[in-house]
């Protein structure tokens, strides 16, 4: 397996990740300046677009122009640092303006293959690509790969109350060209930690992803965090 660790823009983080970490994901953030990139490769860049944290959705009729700029935003970065992929979610259903059918076209519109959907979470708000069966119905739909997102999932799945690995398992069966992986604590409900505070069965969901994988670490963005969470990880896969 390949592993890779995650930043918004820092490039102190990345810097020190260099021989460390396999590839780096980087979320890229519109009128920010990603020149540093420039010099990492031959380092793999993996791109993720804005999503909606930063007011994007994808599901939406009504945000169709920010929507397309933060896509092209990311497409233009991918191209400049050679990335082979994009991640991008789906997007939520907020309100009369939102369906699952509007994010399909606005997929669909892109004329990229490096575009990856990755699964989102099941709860109050209805976010889309949360369960293997919608999710597989979306890839159908758009001809997109799968970025899956195991803390999503298990998440999805305690929602559910189904068996979190078996849930996975569904998914995984989708054949995911990238995975993301963090901590994740189920009792105190919180996702995307450090793998120290983790209750979630790391080492039998390690088992269930295919070994030529390739995992960006969605943990924290304290460095030294980080590197102990690279190590933690590397220890359970022997590698």
């Amino acid at each position: 397996m390949k592993i890779g660790v995650k930043t918004f823009d820092d490039e102190n983080f990345l810097d020190f990740f260099v021989g460390k970490a396999n590839f780096f994901e980087v979320m890229t953030i519109e009128k920010k300046d990603y020149k540093f990139l420039k010099k990492y490769p031959p380092i793999p860049i993996v791109i993720h677009a804005q999503h909606q944290v930063f007011g994007i959705n994808n599901a939406d009729k009504t945000k169709i122009k920010e929507n397309t700029d933060s896509i092209n935003f990311a497409i233009n970065l991918a191209n400049q640092y050679k990335s082979n992929k994009i991640i991008l979610h789906p997007g939520q259903i907020t309100d009369e303006n939102c369906s699952i059918e509007q994010s399909v076209s606005f997929f669909n519109s892109i004329s990229d293959k490096r575009i990856l959907v990755e699964n989102l979470v099941l709860r109050d708000k209805r976010f889309l690509c949360a369960t293997p069966e919608e999710t597989k119905e979306f890839m159908k739909k758009t001809g997109v790969k799968l970025c899956l997102d195991i803390n999503h999932a298990v998440e999805t799945a305690v929602y559910l109350n189904k068996n979190y690995l078996e849930f996975i398992k569904e998914f995984i069966k989708l054949k995911p060209a990238h995975y993301h992986l963090g901590g994740q604590n189920i009792k105190q409900n919180k996702s995307h930690i450090d793998f120290k505070g983790s209750d979630i069965n790391l080492k039998e969901i390690l088992k269930l992803i295919p070994k030529d994988a390739e995992i960006t670490l969605e943990v924290t963005t304290d460095i030294e965090k980080t590197k102990e969470d690279l190590k933690f990880i590397k220890n359970i896969l022997k590698i």
